[in-house]
């Protein structure tokens, strides 16, 4: 792209600045736009809802007004006729009151239901005095004329018209759909309201009013809302009431949005039809805003077109305010960028390059610019001015490092003529040291340096003779310690064995000891698990015990309950008893109150005689009964004191049980207690068994180090036979060295024979010397 072509990096910010702000311009005024057309939609289409609203609410008015005055004059012709207060001429006198106080009203009527006002038919037909048509029905009707006058006429009486059937159908008030006028003095496109006329509780005919729809035609053509809009009104039938053409007149709606109109007048709900074209107009929305005719059941609908240049002109006016003055702001932004990168970019890159190239060129005594600033421009600045203190130093140590190699190269001259002198003295010194190292290598430890060595290399001359001379001591003193390392792993040997073969003894005495303890805590063990399961025998039997306890008791007041019912029903016996006997009194009083009736109580006299034998058989009964209920309930008494004896017999022996209980319980305790005890010396003993073994594994290594340590003596011995040492220079050193090491040999013998005296004083006591002499022997 040309934008990274620039050379000039204030120019390339410069362009893509004002690229991503013209970008942001362009995209939020996209959106703004579109919201603010939303915003301009709306409140156009809200405005056009109240227009439509304030334009129903007009023609409610004064169609309501109409309907007002139609059913009033309706009501005071039926209120006439029932009170006879009204004839024929003074009903044609109301209707033209009516027409002539209702200026948008053009005709005022009446239509008899034939016959029902007076009965007067063909006798008076075509009587315009009666208000009477050819067929004798009272049809009176007041219209304008072309000059603003009344005149009067009569009609035909249609009872299939739309005014007659809507009215006298529903009962109420109704309004037609409209229609063109026939026989009026003015043709006019015309809706009449009908109202029914009721005397006596029965219809005696339709009244009403017109309206001419012209002047409302005229008003609505009129208005144009939104400058080139338009309004229109259907009826509740969806028929043209004021069309956009006259052809459509009191036609059927049924262009683009008809099921739109016919929703709006089933719910009395505003509509909305959008993108409507006509006659090459322009595109517009129709606004559909049903109401209530007040009074006659009926619901007109108002049409509002409203044009789409209502809502693009404010859009367009607000789309190139947009652009203007977001141009504006692109040029002021852009300009204040460009001051502010010349400012703040161009002129501190400019300086920070020129100091650049200085550095390049090896000009580093001039400071670089901007160091002041504190923004990135100031931090780069910085950091070039360190750069350039470090091209300084380098510049300053590389002349350094050249002075200095041209020293050292002098220097190096001068020491190499002493090193050709010091190389010939060290090998003068390395063959003398060479011809002792041989000696040496051949086991000649006696052979020393005489030679004079000068300088430091004295020092190495007394070094490597007292090396030797420190070597042959050392080799002397191992000659001697290898004969007593001799000796006494040899004595160390013997009394390893015996050592091994005591502890073995004492391995198997533990062993068989520990095997009897095993046998034992296993016998103990098995005392206490008996014990354990006697006390839960005898616990099981306390238990039962306690159970037959409860078993006993549950059963003493069993008894008891027998007894109390046993006492009850002797009770109840005894009342039995008496019933008996009272009953007996009476059949006996009978017997006798029948015998005073003669032949007329010998029936009587038979019932008393079988009640009274009755009577006597229950009274035996109940002594019967009460006799064994007696015996039972001494038996039952004995048996009480028995079961009460044997719960207090059983209350015994469970006493008895758990002190045999807590005995035995006692006894598994200390079972219990001694076998833990038999398990703890067993353990015990097993880790002296253990250790014993252990001991007995010790002894054999260590008696197989001492033999292992004579072997080595032995090898150590003939390598320092190897080495030749004088005998006279050092042989008081090594005596005296060989009689240290043999002083503690020397004491040795006396603790191995003290043992035997302390034997000899232990055996003369009685009982205790077999262990004694067991004991020495196995330690």
């Amino acid at each position: 792209m040309f934008i990274f072509r620039m050379k000039s990096l204030a120019a390339k910010l410069i362009v893509i600045t004002g690229i991503a702000i013209a970008l942001v311009l362009i995209v939020s005024n996209f959106f703004l736009i579109g919201q603010t057309r939303d915003r301009v939609q709306t409140l156009t289409m809200d405005q056009a809802n109240l227009e439509a609203k304030s334009i129903a609410n007009e023609i409610a008015a004064n169609v309501g007004e109409l309907a007002s005055a139609a059913r009033t004059m309706s009501g005071v012709i039926g209120r006439g006729h029932e009170g006879k207060s009204l004839d024929r001429k003074g009903m044609i006198n109301v209707l033209k009151a009516n027409l002539e106080q209702n200026a948008f009203a053009f005709g005022s009527w009446f239509c008899e239901q034939l016959g029902a006002l007076d009965g007067k038919t063909t006798e008076i037909a075509n009587n315009n005095d009666e208000g009477t048509n050819k067929n004798g029905a009272f049809t009176p009707y007041w219209s304008k004329t072309k000059d603003g006058g009344i005149q009067y006429s009569t009609f035909d009486n249609d009872y299939t018209a739309a005014w007659w059937k809507l009215a006298a159908d529903s009962g109420k008030g109704a309004i037609t759909t409209p229609y063109m006028a026939e026989g009026t003095d003015v043709p006019t496109l015309l809706t009449s309201i009908a109202y029914p006329v009721m005397s006596d509780g029965k219809m005696i005919g339709v009244g009403g009013v017109d309206i001419s729809l012209k002047s409302l035609t005229d008003k609505l053509q009129a208005l144009h809302p939104f400058g080139s809009g338009r309004v229109t009104l259907l009826s509740q039938a969806g028929n043209w009431i004021v069309a956009p053409i006259p052809d459509l007149m009191t036609k059927e709606f049924d262009g683009e949005g008809a099921d739109i109109v016919k929703t709006a007048l089933s719910s009395k709900q505003p509509g909305l039809v959008r993108n409507l074209t006509y006659d090459g107009l322009d595109p517009f929305d129709r606004v559909v805003y049903p109401f209530a005719v007040p009074g006659v059941n009926a619901t007109w609908v108002v049409l509002v077109d409203v044009p789409h240049t209502a809502i693009n002109a404010p859009v367009r006016d607000q789309t190139y305010m947009m652009i203007i003055n977001g141009l504006i702001v692109l040029g002021a932004v852009m300009l204040a960028l460009y001051f502010a990168v010349r400012s703040f970019v161009q002129r501190p890159l400019g300086g920070l390059v020129a100091s650049v190239k200085a550095l390049s060129d090896g000009q580093y005594g001039e400071p670089v610019a901007a160091q002041d600033r504190s923004d990135e421009v100031g931090s780069v600045a910085k950091a070039l001015e360190g750069f350039r203190f470090t091209l300084a130093d380098s510049r300053r140590l590389e002349d350094e490092a050249v002075r200095e190699r041209q020293a050292a190269e002098t220097e190096r001259s001068r020491s190499e003529s002493e090193r050709q002198e010091s190389v010939s003295l060290q090998r003068h010194i390395v063959s003398i040291v060479g011809a002792g190292l041989s000696a040496l290598s051949q086991g000649n430890l006696g052979h020393r340096i005489t030679d004079e060595f000068p300088g430091e290399y004295g020092k190495l001359k007394q070094d490597f003779n007292a090396a030797l001379a420190s070597l042959e001591e050392t080799i002397n003193t191992m000659n001697l310690s290898v004969a007593n390392i001799g000796s006494g792993t040899g004595e160390i040997s013997n009394s390893a064995s015996d050592l091994a073969k005591r502890t073995e003894q004492q391995a198997a005495s533990l062993e068989e000891t520990a095997a009897a303890l095993n046998e034992l805590t296993a016998q103990v063990d098995s005392s206490a698990e008996n014990a354990r399961t006697a006390a839960e025998n005898v616990n099981l039997a306390c238990q039962d015990a306690e159970k037959s306890g409860e078993v006993v008791q549950k059963a003493i007041a069993s008894m008891q309950g027998i007894e109390q019912s046993s006492t009850e029903v002797s009770r109840i016996i005894g009342v039995i008893d008496e019933i008996a006997f009272q009953t007996n009194l009476l059949a006996l009083n009978a017997g006798v109150e029948a015998a005073r009736a003669g032949e007329a109580g010998k029936g009587f006299a038979v019932v008393a005689q079988e009640v009274r034998e009755l009577a006597q058989r229950s009274a035996n009964a109940a002594k019967e009964i009460k006799t064994l209920i007696n015996t039972s309930a001494v038996q039952v008494k004995e048996g009480v004191d028995l079961v009460g004896r044997a719960g207090g017999t059983l209350h015994k022996i469970a006493e008895q049980v758990m002190g045999i209980n807590d005995l035995i319980r006692q006894i598994s305790a200390s079972a219990s207690e001694q076998a833990v005890g038999l398990k703890e010396i067993n353990q015990a003993m097993n880790q002296m068994d253990q250790v014993t073994q252990q001991n007995a594994a010790m002894v054999e290594e260590a008696t197989a180090a001492s033999v292992a340590l004579n072997d080595e003596a032995q090898t150590l011995k003939a390598l320092a036979t190897r080495f030749n040492v004088s005998g006279s220079r050092n042989a008081a050193a090594l005596a005296s060295v060989a009689q240290k090491m043999r002083a503690p040999a020397a004491t040795a013998p006396s603790l191995r024979v003290s043992a035997p005296a302390v034997r000899r004083s232990l055996a003369p006591s009685p009982g205790s010397a077999a262990v004694a002499q067991d004991s020495w022997e196995e330690f």
